[in-house]
């Protein structure tokens, strides 16, 4: 009885691991990825700098607060800040986002092509060439690895190996993001790992609770002819 058994076991720990055997290549190769490389050097840290927007104390704009309080009486937010060197106002309404030149009360927004590289140059620290500047406004144009912020985006690609993206917002003129080959390499993998081949964002869709699933059984089919070759083994012996 036990011999059919274990028959039956190996049977089907043979096709289950047909069945499964693949993605669990992929969940170990995705992860070793994902957990080998730094997640800092992922996220881009070491291509972006001056991320920090520091208004000096004694620093008084030209356009006072008051003035751009005045004329924009329906802001909800107003916020100073140092955009590229200079002192701009970002001001938020319900008409949207706004950027306004601190020295003249000039409205800069939506910047243009050559303000969004000024942006993209000032983050970026290295001194690669400007390969192309686009703006993104269509969704069905836009990469998946803009994922679910929202359009218009200037994307600006520098020429380098890792070829190097950068986001910029027409609207307030910041950097929204930056992308390159590792981070896309590391999404790949996290697309392979939680089998999300659309959005890449769902840990708990159905797919990856059916190979989870299959890759369980497998496990407990292979603990139990485990067992059954432990067993056989002491009966050899005795």
């Amino acid at each position: 009885m036990s011999k059919k058994i274990a028959f039956k076991l190996r049977q089907w720990h043979k096709w289950l691991s047909l069945a499964i055997g693949g993605q669990v290549l992929l969940w170990l190769a995705s992860g070793v990825y994902m957990v080998v490389v730094d997640l800092d050097f992922i996220h881009g840290d070491h291509l972006v700098t001056n991320m920090t927007e520091i208004i000096e104390a004694d620093d008084e704009p030209a356009v006072t607060f008051a003035e751009i309080v005045s004329e924009y009486p329906d802001a909800t937010s107003i916020t100073l800040a140092n955009w590229v060197g200079r002192p701009v106002y970002r001001v938020t309404s319900d008409e949207g986002l706004k950027l306004v030149d601190a020295g003249s009360g000039v409205v800069l927004s939506p910047i243009q092509e050559s303000d969004a590289i000024a942006v993209a140059r000032f983050h970026y620290t290295r001194d690669n060439e400007v390969r192309s500047a686009t703006l993104l406004e269509d969704k069905a144009d836009a990469p998946s690895e803009i994922q679910s912020r929202p359009l218009p985006l200037w994307r600006i690609d520098f020429d380098d190996p890792g070829s190097t993206a950068f986001y910029v917002s027409p609207s307030d003129g910041s950097l929204v993001t930056r992308r390159h080959t590792y981070w896309r390499l590391f999404d790949f993998a996290w697309m392979l790992h939680i089998m999300d081949y659309e959005e890449r964002a769902d840990v708990n869709n159905p797919l990856l609770r059916i190979a989870a699933g299959l890759g369980l059984l497998l496990s407990l089919v292979g603990m139990c002819l485990l067992f059954f070759s432990f067993r056989r083994r002491g009966q050899i012996a005795s």
